[in-house]
């Protein structure tokens, strides 16, 4: 499920030891308490923060499917040229389908509509069809959009870049709507009402992305110029 932020602790920077004129070394166990601290310090902020949950459908063909992200926002201030940005792992089925398609639907949904999230943020659209039994229609861009939903964009990618463990893409809202009064299902929300099995699913799930993922964004980071370095 796309929610989980992967927190990556890297750095080149000297130790504090080092920095008032010590020795660079600092022991392996204050090192990783110093680190332990800072992670939890920075997901507290994190913590703060309560996202909209976006459901993000595409199909290609014959082949459809869809999953959970809360890496979503409006890109764009202009108001006669909407656009979204939607951050999706590459590894999901969801990243194939867009990538083939180009295009995708967004829905955000009530908590009375809840079932909708845990139909997409579990398990993979490999293994099977998450619109099977889901009422839908199909948008300008070729994209399936839940007839059952709170609101719906539909978009065209335009352009998207990729980091590594996520592709960014930027993509023209063609069309939206709203279906249903409600205010959007936040993360606080979704995972308040999860059963422990769920809680389970979805951790395992994350942990599963991250052991993918993390090699991933830092074989990509290996690859960047370092701005700091004179040419």
């Amino acid at each position: 499920m796309e929610e989980f932020v992967a927190m990556q602790q890297r750095t080149n920077a000297p130790s504090i030891n080092a920095a008032f004129g010590g020795s660079n070394e600092v022991e392996p166990a204050r090192e990783k308490t110093i680190m332990a601290n800072r992670i939890d310090e920075i997901e507290r902020v994190f913590g703060n923060i309560d996202r909209e949950v976006w459901i993000v459908t595409a199909a290609d063909n014959n082949r459809e499917g869809g999953l959970v992200a809360t890496w979503v926002s409006q890109a764009s201030i202009d108001r006669e040229y909407p656009v979204v940005l939607a951050g999706i792992a590459p590894n999901h089925f969801t990243a194939e389908l867009i990538d083939a398609s180009g295009a995708f639907g967004l829905h955000l949904i009530t908590e009375n509509q809840i079932h909708h999230a845990w139909n997409f943020a579990i398990g993979s659209g490999r293994d099977r069809n998450k619109l099977a039994d889901v009422g839908t229609f199909v948008a300008e861009t070729g994209s399936p959009i839940l007839s059952e939903c709170l609101a719906w964009l539909d978009c065209r990618v335009f352009t998207a870049h990729r980091t590594g463990d996520r592709i960014f893409y930027w993509a023209d809202v063609v069309a939206g709507g709203t279906k249903s009064p409600g205010t959007p299902l936040t993360e606080s929300q979704l995972i308040r009402r999860a059963s422990d099995e769920q809680k389970r699913e979805l951790r395992s799930g994350r942990d599963a992305d991250i052991d993918i993922q993390r090699p991933r964004q830092q074989a990509c980071r290996s690859l960047l110029p370092n701005p700091m370095q004179p040419e």
